[in-house]
């Protein structure tokens, strides 16, 4: 039999390309290595590795927003992700659709068990949630004393003209003990003389940095504190059982801070509006109106006056040559060039212009006029007239 032609290269890394991507999603654990991060794409190019091989993976731009862990070298991860063989540089890669960090199953099925036991109870009924006081004079933050969470939190306070007393009640936020650390937190900062509203939380990080803010105990501490309580805990897609159990939940701490200031940002506004409608309701304001009202109306005014002025001049324009047309004077110089043209015509019609085109009148001695050849018969006399003359001649015959 006659042998089968070898696979061109191209037919090869279509063969693998299909092979590796018949395996469907898979699940792959590993170490995370040589992390890459291009800014002007978005996208992330790393490796996945353990102690007998590496897999090459790639995370674009557009999946990379959805994946909650942020990863760095070093990571233990749980990738989700389908094989790909891209022939032209003969390389097999992973395409991450998602990635947790490794055991952050674990601690997400414990967080659903937890949400929903304590939901059942009663304690995240938003019905039991307190409205947060429109002008907070006094708020205390729990959250550390080191980073940057308290300076930006009292930043965004001051750059939002809030004047009320803010309190730093340091904790700890991560680790083992922030738990409880927070609790104590919390009951020192609802006896603060004249405390309005407690926040607590902290800036983000991966889910086991929070896990700390989903403890049972702390959760329950966060919903019997007797100070209304805003949760800002972590980043925007941040989400821990604080959040559900506290009176209201800000995004982020500094959310919190704009949420603290924007009672006095609202009454701000309402008081400029007020003014402005004060404004324009004073006397002064009335006459300046007034008297726009009254240039406007000058200027419609004028301009319907020129426009009418415009208007009656073209008419008698009109009229003017109109009469002209009409006059004696035009009709008789009318007349007069009618007359010329016609004795121009005359003229060129009459007997001296025909004599001074060539012609000549001939007539016999009595003054007959001889009209045809046959007049014309030998020794008669003729007179003939010329355009300058007349002269006398005698007929011959043939």
């Amino acid at each position: 039999m006659p042998e089968s032609a070898p696979l061109s290269v191209s037919d090869l890394a279509e063969v693998l390309k299909a092979q590796v991507g018949s395996l469907g999603a898979l699940e792959v654990a590993g170490e995370v290595t040589g992390y890459k991060l291009y800014a002007s794409s978005g996208h992330h190019y790393f490796s996945i590795k353990d102690a007998e091989a590496t897999v090459a993976c790639v995370l674009y731009a557009h999946q990379a927003r959805r994946v909650g862990a942020t990863l760095r070298d070093g990571m233990k991860v749980v990738l989700r992700a389908r094989a790909d063989f891209y022939g032209r540089m003969g390389k097999l890669s992973l395409i991450v659709e998602a990635a947790r960090p490794e055991g952050q199953g674990d601690l997400f099925r414990r967080f659903k068990e937890l949400e929903a036991r304590l939901k059942a109870e009663g304690l995240f009924d938003e019905a039991r949630k307190r409205p947060l006081p429109e002008f907070p004079r006094t708020v205390a933050f729990v959250t550390s004393a080191s980073g940057a969470v308290w300076h930006d939190f009292t930043e965004i306070l001051r750059t939002r003209g809030w004047t009320g007393a803010a309190w730093l009640v340091p904790a700890k936020v991560q680790g083992e003990g922030s738990p409880a650390s927070v609790i104590r937190g919390l009951a020192r900062a609802a006896r603060i003389p004249g405390i309005d509203l407690v926040v607590v939380g902290r800036g983000g990080g991966s889910m086991e940095d929070l896990w700390g803010f989903n403890d049972e105990a702390l959760v329950r501490a966060v919903a019997a504190c007797p100070v209304p309580v805003v949760s800002a805990v972590g980043h925007q897609t941040d989400f821990t059982l604080c959040d559900f159990a506290a009176d209201r939940r800000a995004e982020t701490p500094t959310a919190a801070a704009e949420l603290i200031a924007s009672g006095r940002t609202r009454l701000r506004e309402q008081l400029r509006l007020l003014a402005s409608r004060l404004a324009g309701c004073s006397p002064a304001a009335r006459v300046r109106e007034l008297h726009q009202d009254l240039d406007l109306l000058r200027e419609r005014l004028g301009g319907a006056v020129a426009d009418r002025l415009a208007g009656l001049r073209a008419e008698l324009a009109r009229l003017a040559a109109d009469l002209q047309r009409r006059s004696p004077a035009t009709r008789l110089g009318v007349a007069r060039e009618r007359l010329t043209q016609l004795r121009k015509r005359l003229a060129a019609a009459g007997f001296d212009s025909v004599l001074a085109r060539g012609f000549a009148l001939v007539r016999d001695a009595e003054g007959k006029v001889i009209d045809s050849r046959a007049g014309v018969t030998r020794g008669r006399r003729l007179r003939l007239r010329f355009r300058d003359g007349e002269a006398e001649a005698t007929g011959g015959g043939a």
